[in-house]
């Protein structure tokens, strides 16, 4: 019966990963105290909340900007790992075994003292070496390094989305805060209106159908104001969650400036978009890695060579370390040697031929989903140009509208209050001017609204934050 025993464990190290960690550990801390410290988040309701302020706290606290940093953390310790084959590769063992090493007696004549049990204990280290494998780990590492390229045009595309859509609700907050005020300026006239007509009525010089339509009228704006709020409320829900954070309901925004600036040609802005956008970089890198690693793969075929060296302490006994080895105490020697080792792959199965067939599917599919990006990008351009030249003539249409409202509700009222008109027309009027007035507040909100969204086709509305 023969029985063995092992034990290995495995180390790698090299004194210039030692020697980067002990430098990163000096640095890291400096870099972290060196950071600009994170916006505070509003708490009470009613805070306020710049624009700008807004815009930081969602590209600090957007989970999708957190996941694309940690994924990009992550492409770069896969590169590290690609890079790990450069260094040695040190295993320290030790092994144990026990059993018969002798053999045994013909006609057991001498019983069990001619069977001895045997105890071998031998520990020490081996060192290999990659030398050279033509291209194979090179075209690895720049595969590893183009993927990382690309996991950091990531993070700009999500902290891109992650603004647009900031402005975009922070942007529908003031739109719905205007319609908010236009539903209160509308109760406050027809609440005015309407106890001047009951004081009318009750000196008989206005008849009760007035009265009714108009308290009809101011009930219907009182309705659109509970509408309208709710509406607001909904909005700032609606820019919490685009900030990535659980705030209060309510918010103090600061008024948006109206001015913007010239929006050039929709060819230029298409050249813009195609080479600015962070998906398309981002693109470009994940077809580059896919060359270097079709690069890798056909260099598969190729030899490699590496070198091997390893060296230890063997020890014999008749007993065991923890026993009295009694007038047989065994002995020990030391052992090194040393290697180099040429691989050739001549059959494997078809494996390499299919690693490249597969790597260069892989690098055709990125092209293709390339060239699928650019012409999204081509229409997400088109769509918001064309959206901002449309919202920019309704807005000029929108503010002529509601002056000229204004104006028919102000002759409309003198009219009804010289006896010369109806309180229809009244209502009428009122009912124009709010409408009116609804009109300019979307189309403000889509022009500004529009402008963001050209920036970010584009690919120019994240580089000032």
């Amino acid at each position: 019966m023969r029985s063995t025993t092992n034990s290995q464990f495995t180390i790698h190290h090299s004194p210039f990963v030692w020697l980067l960690s002990l430098m990163l550990a000096i640095w890291l801390p400096r870099t972290a105290s060196a950071q600009e410290a994170p916006h505070p988040l509003p708490k009470a309701a009613g805070s306020f909340l710049g624009y700008k302020t807004a815009i930081q706290i969602g590209i600090e606290q957007h989970p999708l900007v957190k996941k694309s940093r940690e994924s990009a953390l992550a492409a770069d310790a896969v590169a590290q790992q690609a890079k790990a084959k450069y260094y040695p590769q040190i295993d320290a063992y030790a092994i144990q075994t026990g059993g018969t090493l002798r053999p045994q007696s013909a006609f057991n004549v001498g019983g069990p003292q001619n069977r001895p049990t045997s105890y071998v204990q031998n520990a020490g280290v081996i060192a290999d070496q990659l030398l050279y494998d033509f291209g194979q780990t090179a075209h690895k590492v720049l595969a590893e390094r183009a993927s990382h390229a690309a996991a950091e045009k990531d993070i700009l595309a999500h902290k891109a989305l992650v603004i647009l859509t900031v402005q975009q609700a922070y942007l529908d907050g003031l739109h719905q805060k205007r319609l908010v005020q236009v539903a209160e300026q509308t109760v406050k006239e027809l609440g005015v209106l309407r106890d001047r007509i009951a004081l009318l009525y009750k000196k008989q010089l206005k008849s009760k159908l007035d009265l009714d339509l108009i308290s009809v009228e101011l009930r219907n704006a009182e309705v659109l104001l509970v509408q309208a709020k709710n509406n607001l409320r909904t909005a700032f829900a609606a820019l919490n969650h685009a900030m990535g954070m659980r705030g209060p309901d309510d918010y103090t925004l600061e008024d948006v400036p109206a001015t913007l600036s010239p929006i050039e040609t929709l060819e230029s802005l298409t050249q813009e978009g195609l080479s600015q956008r962070p998906e398309l970089r981002g693109s470009a890198d994940r077809i580059r890695s896919a060359e270097e690693r079709l690069k890798s793969a056909q260099s598969l075929v190729l030899p490699t060579i590496s070198a091997a060296g390893m060296g230890g302490v063997i020890h014999f006994s008749d007993a065991p370390v923890n026993q009295d080895p009694g007038a047989t105490p065994g002995y020990a020697q030391t052992w090194y040697g040393a290697a180099a080792t040429l691989s050739v792959p001549l059959f494997t199965g078809f494996l390499i031929e299919n690693k490249v067939a597969e790597a260069r599917q892989q690098q055709y599919k990125e092209e293709q989903k390339q060239a699928d990006l650019a012409n999204k990008v081509v229409l997400e351009v088109t769509e918001a140009y064309l959206t901002f030249q449309t919202a920019k003539q309704q807005t000029q249409v929108a503010e002529q509208e509601a002056a000229a409202a204004r104006n028919a509700l102000t002759l409309a009222g003198e009219r009804y209050r010289l006896g010369l008109a109806s309180i229809v027309d009244v209502t009428s009027a009122t009912t124009l001017l709010i409408t009116a007035e609804v009109q300019l507040a979307d189309t403000r909100y889509a022009l500004q609204a529009s402008a963001a969204a050209v920036a970010y086709a584009t690919g120019s509305g994240y580089l000032e934050f």
